[in-house]
């Protein structure tokens, strides 16, 4: 996005798509979305609106429930389009600090000394010590399956020629240094928010971590001298930011907010979650409070009251986040502590958390937008806490546009995607929501029977890969992506199921023919599926049993006949049951009783007496014995 400071109106600039940033705070209880441009060096808030989610679609910062976040961040959408009169296509957008994790990491470069310090050299700069904290935090946990992704950073300080600098730009020097300080989330919180986007048609411009959005507003760098704590304090987590000796050292987050007073009140109420939201939404007024339990009895209870019934719960939240304070301040309270967020509206929070620092009351103090300095808001609402963060995601946002984020395309859609330090293929198929199940093919399944009682086996096809190629070039997961890489996946191919018939198993399913005593035959194979005898086009399934019935011999042929009372001749020449029989062959069958054994048995007897081997002979006797005729 390009930002154009012409068109003045009245000595206003006139919104439009060219010079306006849309920021949205995605939080556990509420989306909260501003129009914002640069007008003469302050930031002016164009459109605001706020919205609920109807239901607990977000727990802790972490999105449950994409699709209802999404409706919800669909009505800011729309109703900021409707107050600027046109279509809002990106959107700049913060995580919430849950599972965060940090590293500093010292990085150097060396330079040519002749040459004046750009914007672009210290940028360099800055992404390579971003990139060795991500490699530090991708080392630390092997073999996790879970991947983390840059949200942020900061530059603690500076360094040319090795001492200490608060800006590079302009100078000169042969080498220049940052400590950075990162801050990384799991791909499975990032990869969320990037799904809300694009439900609602919005494209990620800029993403940071909430409590770097709200330090860059609440704590600018005129105070970072100072030890400050910042907390912003919203329903389902509390985000930390540490500064001290001119920069934003520490990052942090306790999963406790203002959800946990929530279900106090609903535990001890015995009202559902968003009546005791109600309740304790009122207690800043004071006075009674009316509501109504899940009985539907109608009660009333005093401020004083509830207040009492919370103060468990509340000491806990501030014990909590005044543990986490310390720790990221090195083991130490701060100097101040600054309260920002829905969570800090709580009566009495401050004077519990200012003692859990050891600290004095006034030196914990609530911030609203009164506190953030060159802003313009041209509509009323949100001047309290909770408007400060979506503030501070918009300033961020107009300061890195377009240095966190890269283009690419994936199988020809364009894609924006946060450009965290040593994108590969696999990372950007992962926030593009690509189906890793496109990657790897399954081969077909196996065909288990029994054939002739015996396992048999028919082995299902086997799968084609994928096949990844970055800018028409053969490519792996692993292969580094830049700017304007496009991405094409050829999809694996799942290996066919195996599939086999009957007739697959025969080995002459035409059979032969033969004459049988003169009368002519047609000898197929006969198959028996599971104990039935079927036809060779049946399909074969898994555990089935097949037994094929081929007639190979003249024994075969005359299964079931006793052969010792009979003579046999195959072709006119004796044969016996082994026999191969071949298509065309003619079998002639004598019993010993009949007429014409007396001629088969010397035709076996001459058979037998031509294949005695030379120098011997063997004599056989063949009787007859004939059965008496009618007297």
């Amino acid at each position: 996005m390009r930002f154009d400071y012409g068109g003045l109106k009245m000595g206003r600039v006139v919104p439009s798509p060219d010079n306006c940033i849309f920021a949205l705070d995605i939080g556990t209880r509420t989306v909260i979305g501003i129009v914002a441009l640069v007008e003469s060096g302050r930031l002016r808030v164009a459109a605001q609106y706020a919205a609920e989610h109807e239901s607990r679609s977000m727990f802790d910062g972490q999105i449950h429930d994409i699709a209802r976040v999404a409706d919800t961040v669909l009505e800011v959408k729309r109703n900021l389009e409707a107050k600027v009169g046109f279509r809002l296509t990106r959107a700049a957008i913060a995580a919430a600090g849950r599972s965060l994790v940090t590293r500093q990491c010292r990085v150097e470069m060396e330079i040519d000394g002749e040459a004046e310090i750009d914007a672009a050299l210290v940028n360099s700069l800055e992404t390579a010590g971003v990139k060795n904290a991500h490699r530090e935090v991708e080392s630390a946990g092997p073999g996790s399956a879970e991947k983390y992704f840059c949200v942020g950073y900061s530059v603690v300080k500076y360094y040319l020629n090795n001492y200490p600098i608060t800006s590079l730009i302009g100078h000169r020097g042969s080498l220049i240094g940052a400590d950075v300080l990162a801050t990384f989330l799991p791909d499975s919180v990032v990869n969320g928010l990037y799904s809300v986007l694009r439900r609602v048609g919005l494209e990620p411009v800029n993403l940071t971590l909430e409590p770097i959005a709200a330090a860059e507003v609440v704590i600018p760098e005129s105070l970072r001298l100072l030890n400050l704590a910042l907390v912003d304090i919203g329903a389902g987590t509390s985000d930390i930011a540490i500064s001290r000796k001119g920069a934003v050292v520490s990052y942090g987050m306790v999963p406790v907010a203002g959800d946990e007073i929530t279900e106090s009140i609903s535990e001890a109420l015995l009202v559902g979650f968003d009546e005791a939201e109600k309740i304790k939404r009122a207690l800043e007024k004071g006075g009674t409070i009316g509501y109504k339990d899940i009985l539907g009895v109608e009660n009333t209870i005093t401020a004083e009251e509830v207040a009492a019934l919370i103060d468990p719960a509340l000491d806990r939240l501030a014990a909590e986040i005044a543990a986490a304070i310390i720790e990221l301040n090195g083991n130490e309270p701060p100097r101040t502590a600054f309260c920002i967020g829905g969570g800090s509206r709580l009566p009495g929070l401050t004077g519990k958390l200012a003692g859990k620092l050891g600290i004095e009351p006034q030196k914990v103090a609530v911030r609203g937008r009164e506190a953030v300095g060159n802003l313009i808001v041209d509509e009323e609402g949100l001047e309290g806490p909770e408007g400060v963060t979506v503030v501070g995601i918009a300033t961020v946002a107009v300061q890195r546009l377009g240095q966190q984020f890269i283009k690419i395309k994936v199988d020809g859609k364009e894609f924006s995607l946060f450009n965290s330090g040593g994108l590969s293929v696999s990372s950007a198929l992962s926030m593009v929501e690509f189906n890793p199940r496109d990657l790897i093919g399954r081969n077909g399944r196996n065909l288990k029977f029994t054939l002739n009682g015996r396992p048999q086996v028919v082995y299902g096809g086997l799968a084609k890969p994928a096949e990844i190629l970055v800018n028409g070039s053969r490519a792996t997961l692993k292969t580094p992506i830049k700017e304007g890489d496009e991405i094409t996946v050829l999809r694996a191919r799942d290996g066919e199921d195996a599939r086999a018939w009957v007739r697959d198993f025969l080995e002459n399913p035409g059979g032969i023919s033969v004459t049988l005593n003169g009368e002519p035959r047609v000898i197929r194979p006969v198959c028996i599926l599971n104990g039935a005898e079927v036809p060779y086009d049946s399909e074969i399934k898994e555990g089935d049993s097949l037994d094929i019935k081929t007639v190979r011999t003249v024994g075969d042929l005359l299964e079931g006949m006793d052969l010792q009372d009979y003579a046999i001749m195959v072709n006119g020449a004796a044969a016996g049951p082994g026999y191969e029989l071949k298509d065309g062959d003619s079998v002639s069958l004598f019993k010993r009783s009949s007429s014409g054994a007396e001629e088969a048995y010397r035709l076996i007897a001459e058979k037998k007496e031509e294949s005695d081997p030379p120098g011997g002979r063997e004599w056989i006797t063949v009787r007859v014995q004939r059965q008496a005729g009618p007297a």
